[in-house]
């Protein structure tokens, strides 16, 4: 599934196809879905009513480097050029990427909502 996401106000197209998690394993051996429930994790505690001092001190206490890898990940399978995640990266001044995440959550989660039922 592709998505269309905005980062730092560039366009950015987004995939996540069944062969990502085997990807990311690969390409940088770690656990895709471990490192999605650290993400998941994190967004049930920064709640709307937390203080912002509370949030910060919760994104500040997280190594992020999984979550550009995911994008990266994402952003290659949709553009098999990207060749260079450090050089992909650097087209971008800097930008959120909890804000980007919450962009490209849908995509992370949707094969979740659509497992099949049992009878």
């Amino acid at each position: 599934m592709d998505k269309t996401i905005r980062i730092a106000n560039k366009d950015v197209t987004v995939r996540k196809t069944f062969g990502t998690e085997l990807r990311y394993k690969r390409q940088f051996g770690r656990e895709f879905q471990t490192d999605l429930r650290m993400i998941l994790a994190m967004r049930s505690e920064l709640t709307p009513d937390l203080a912002n001092e509370k949030k910060a001190q919760i994104v500040m206490g997280v190594e992020t480097e999984w979550m550009y890898d995911i994008l990266f990940i994402m952003a290659q399978q949709a553009d098999p050029t990207i060749t260079d995640e450090l050089e992909w990266l650097d087209r971008f001044d800097s930008f959120n990427i909890w804000l980007v995440f919450d962009q490209i959550f849908p995509l992370l989660v949707a094969e979740s909502k659509a497992a099949p039922k049992n009878d």
